[in-house]
């Protein structure tokens, strides 16, 4: 009886131990889940940080490469600088294009600096010797129908547009006392005496001075990429002997200017 009761005693104590044991480990298994899964969202939250932060620099990039296209399309976003040649057309006001021989179109605006000056077609006479200063108004009528100029830029804004001179009569190659801008292929033909030859094969002959302003893009003399550069008579001269695209602005016969053409 009493090796029945004590065996009744162990049992229960037995089951009580096993009971308590598991307990315990299911208790530290769900701490463990617990952990792990609050682990898990820490980690899963400091994703969404990163993840949160990568787009906000990507939107970031995003919002400065937008501005850099927005300035790009603002007047002189391009800061083109240099000498074009060719027909003015209108745009909006105070915005033009001008389209050299090979239909190239450069795209400018004006200032209320810009030194406009017409010879018939802007404003002024053709049969003037020198050329008339013109107002934005006499530009922009002009350039609705069209006009051959000489287009002078400095960072994508005008700061010279000069009307072609080369419709005047200005009694043949030789005649050593024309005025005017005109454009075409520079040919040499002595020490400090150059040739022009225009689109329509119309030849003049002038002379430079010491005075006299050459600027190269590349062929007369400096980087095609790098704007306008001085260059010396010297290398006016190797240029002219190989034949180079200029506009050449006269006074007398004499040039005053020489600015190599940008196609």
């Amino acid at each position: 009886m009493l090796r029945s009761h004590r065996k009744t005693v162990l049992t229960a104590a037995a089951l009580m131990a096993t009971t308590a044991l598991l307990t315990s480990c299911q208790d530290g298994d769900s701490d463990s889940k617990k952990s792990t899964s609050s682990a898990a969202s820490d980690s899963g939250s400091g994703s969404d940080a990163k993840g949160k932060s990568g787009n906000d620099d990507e939107a970031g990039s995003g919002t400065e490469a937008q501005a850099d296209n927005n300035a790009a399309g603002k007047p002189g976003g391009k800061k083109v600088t240099g000498t074009w040649f060719g027909t003015v057309s209108y745009l909006a006001p105070g915005k033009y294009t001008v389209t050299d021989l090979k239909d190239t179109e450069q795209q400018f605006f004006t200032s209320t600096d810009t030194d406009i000056q017409g010879a018939g077609e802007i404003c002024g006479d053709a049969k003037g010797q020198a050329a008339t200063p013109c107002a934005e108004e006499d530009l922009e009528a002009a350039s609705k129908k069209g006009v051959s100029a000489t287009v002078k830029l400095k960072n994508g804004i005008a700061v010279s547009v000069v009307e072609d001179h080369s419709g005047s009569d200005d009694g043949g190659s030789d005649s050593g006392k024309t005025t005017g801008t005109w454009s075409g292929k520079l040919g040499y033909m002595a020490p400090g005496k150059y040739s022009l030859v225009d689109s329509e094969g119309t030849e003049r002959a002038f002379f430079t001075s010491t005075e006299t302003a050459v600027n190269g893009a590349g062929w007369i003399c400096g980087d095609a990429a790098g704007g306008t550069t001085p260059c010396s008579e010297e290398d006016l001269e190797a240029a002219a002997k190989k034949g180079v695209a200029v506009v050449v602005k006269l006074d007398n016969g004499i040039a005053v200017t020489i600015d190599e053409e940008h196609n």
